[in-house]
């Protein structure tokens, strides 16, 4: 359990920096007992009171941004009025971060699901069941991917914010200095320390909420894994224990679906704004750049754009494929299952194989969109088709 949360703390110290996560004051992982009543009583440690104001403020300071920079596309200290597509992707983007923290902020605040996910994966790695099949209760291979992934974002996180301010100081870029800036000035100091410091805020809660998603969702992937290994190494047609084997794989998939869910249900929404949000995002720097490229274009910002159409891609890609693989494992079972030779099988043996075919082939496990629709790989070559459309539609009319 500890180990667990030790991998973990990185990720968690992470989203903490950047106002994306607190301890809740009630967790609904455990029931309350009775001889903790009195410790449950006592208030909540300082630390944890700050760590929650921090993410209040955070979530106000980029609410509080996204109005501020609403009266930039008709009003400013030095208004210019033609790069409104550009000032579209700087309040999308606005959007989408404030969405973001107020979104995590109330999956740590109300839900707590981050403890329950904890506490399913240590059940996972370390029950009787595990034992019995035999899998890896080490989660080593969770945090190498965790780890990798987290100097990932801190690379993107450093050079956006690093970018945008050497930008605001050198003037390379006047149309994307101006665009930032708005409705402030875009050559007072103040101003320009004030909107470097926004931008590596920004970009924190642009990045590490894709980071979480990642690693929540390779652990669940890995320990899928594993069960496709025990059902390959046990031989189906003459193995005498493949029953009991495949009634405790049964269970351990029920275990791992029910992480899925967890995930589901703290994420979706979260998920629901990075396709919404991102993909406008990637729209209009799409209209932006092929604008651009057929008047004069300033390379050092065709550049950045380019950067941030890149991310703007990437970052619903990776949930996309992450989330898609989740759903491939989870119902991968079903072509070994067929494999299995029933003679001799008992009425519960046949019971629990039959409920496992059943949920294999049942409604799709895997995350979603608000629930609605699950993400799998042909959403992704649907999202794929969509873009290359649009793409077309505006080099063909030249817009």
């Amino acid at each position: 359990m500890a180990s667990m949360r030790t991998h973990m703390r990185p990720l968690h110290t992470s989203l903490a920096l950047f106002g994306l996560s607190h301890g809740s004051n009630s967790s609904l992982v455990e029931p309350a007992k009775a001889f903790d009543a009195k410790a449950n009583s006592k208030p909540p440690h300082l630390l944890s009171k700050v760590k929650k104001v921090y993410c209040l403020f955070v979530c106000c300071v980029l609410s509080l941004n996204v109005l501020r920079y609403i009266p930039s596309f008709w009003v400013g200290i030095d208004f210019v009025p033609h790069p409104t597509a550009l000032r579209i992707v700087v309040l999308v983007w606005f959007i989408e971060n404030a969405v973001s923290s107020i979104v995590l902020f109330v999956f740590f605040e109300n839900k707590n699901h981050f403890e329950r996910y904890v506490q399913q994966y240590i059940t996972v790695i370390s029950d009787d069941i595990s034992k019995y099949l035999k899998t890896n209760p080490a989660c080593q291979k969770a945090k190498r991917s965790m780890i990798r992934a987290l100097v990932v974002g801190w690379i993107i996180v450093i050079f956006n914010a690093v970018t945008v301010g050497f930008l605001l100081f050198s003037n390379l870029t006047p149309d994307v200095t101006v665009t930032l800036c708005n409705p402030l000035s875009h050559k007072s100091i103040p101003v320009k320390i004030f909107i470097s410091v926004l931008f590596l805020l920004l970009s924190g809660v642009w990045v590490f909420p894709v980071v979480l998603h990642y690693s929540l969702t390779t652990a669940i992937e890995i320990r899928f894994q594993e069960l496709h290994e025990v059902i390959e190494n046990t031989a189906l047609e003459d193995c005498p224990n493949r029953f009991e084997t495949l009634k405790c794989v049964r269970y351990k998939h029920l275990q791992l679906c029910k992480m899925v869910e967890t995930v589901d249900q703290s994420l979706s929404y979260y998920v629901a704004n990075v396709y919404l949000l991102s993909i406008g995002t990637a729209c209009f720097l799409i209209y932006d750049l092929i604008s651009k490229v057929s008047g004069d274009p300033n390379i050092t910002e065709m550049i950045v754009l380019l950067f941030w159409l890149a991310c703007s891609f990437i970052m619903p890609f990776i949930i996309s494929i992450k989330s898609a693989k989740v759903h491939e494992k989870a119902h991968g079972l079903s072509s070994l299952i067929m494999d299995v030779n029933l003679d001799g099988a008992t009425m519960q043996d046949l019971a629990h194989i039959n409920l496992l075919v059943a949920k294999l082939h049942g409604p799709s496990i895997g995350l979603s969109v608000l629930g609605i629709i699950t993400i799998t790989k042909e959403m992704i070559l649907t999202l794929a088709g969509v873009f290359m459309t649009y793409l077309f539609l505006l080099i063909q009319f030249k817009i």
